[in-house]
């Protein structure tokens, strides 16, 4: 029987002691696992929580997947999630907004704010349409949509904002015109967005040119990619500002589209 003890209980020591050599072994691979790991950039997973706390603290903020760290589908599950329990509102395909909660449901982002998010540092931007007859002071009525010229390409989704393409208006980005400039050009294209009659919208129009608001030069520069009847308004504007100099720079337009143009414009009052 002492024969049988002594047996069992070397075995239980062995036993004990390959379970410890073991664990020992476990742990350093485990810890070079995870220096390997972080060498390479290799994250461990986000929980979903630490993503979901992150965003419903924030407020006024637009959120992208990217701006988040952990695993994409967790992330994407997420965000999915909070839009459909109104936390977040989808701007588009991988674009939301976090606003502040109202009893009417998500309060939407700010008209520049989302301007800025969608174009980014994308120069020569500004009013079109009635928003830019309201920016001259030529109409004091408030379009439902701010309506918004990009010389690029126009963002897709449904948004509170109207974009209107100019991808032929490249000079407006390239003369890096102001938000009020480009909106003097887009009234220049169509004069029917005036509630104003046609002289005291020309006396608008002069009034502006000539002030500080806009700068004649840019106008200028930025007209060689404008419509011939942009370019034949702005062309006599200049002249009967007294800057032939600057008028003589725009490309001349066809006549017909010049004498079509020009009627009822060009006598100034």
């Amino acid at each position: 029987m002492a024969r049988s003890a002594a047996g069992v209980f070397r075995i239980n020591l062995f036993a004990l002691t390959w379970s410890i050599h073991l664990s020992c072994m476990f742990q350093m691979e485990g810890s070079v696992m995870v220096r390997i790991m972080k060498a390479r950039g290799v994250n461990r997973p986000v929980k979903s929580g630490t993503v979901r706390e992150k965003i419903l603290a924030s407020s006024e903020r637009f959120w992208r997947p990217n701006d988040l760290s952990g695993v994409p589908k967790t992330i994407s599950n997420v965000l999915s999630e909070l839009v459909r329990e109104g936390e977040l509102e989808r701007v588009r395909r991988g674009l939301y907004w976090r606003g502040v909660k109202t009893p009417l449901g998500m309060s939407p982002p700010p008209e520049a704010a989302l301007v800025s998010e969608l174009l980014g540092t994308q120069r020569g931007v500004g009013p079109a349409g009635l928003s830019a007859a309201s920016a001259l002071r030529l109409s004091t009525q408030v379009p439902r949509f701010q309506q918004i010229a990009v010389p690029c390409r126009v963002p897709v989704g449904d948004f509170r904002v109207k974009f209107s393409g100019r991808n032929s208006s490249s000079g407006r980005a390239a003369a890096n015109l102001t938000g009020l400039e480009v909106a003097f050009l887009e009234v220049l294209r169509d004069l029917s967005v005036s509630e104003l009659d046609a002289s005291s919208s020309r006396r608008r129009l002069d009034e502006v040119l000539t002030s500080d608001l806009v700068r004649p030069a840019k106008l200028a520069a930025a007209a060689s990619t404008e419509p011939a009847a942009v370019r034949a308004r702005l062309s006599a504007m200049l002249t009967d500002c007294g800057q032939e100099s600057l008028s003589a720079t725009i490309p001349i337009a066809d006549p017909r589209v010049t004498k079509k143009a020009l009627e009822g414009f060009r006598v100034r009052v």
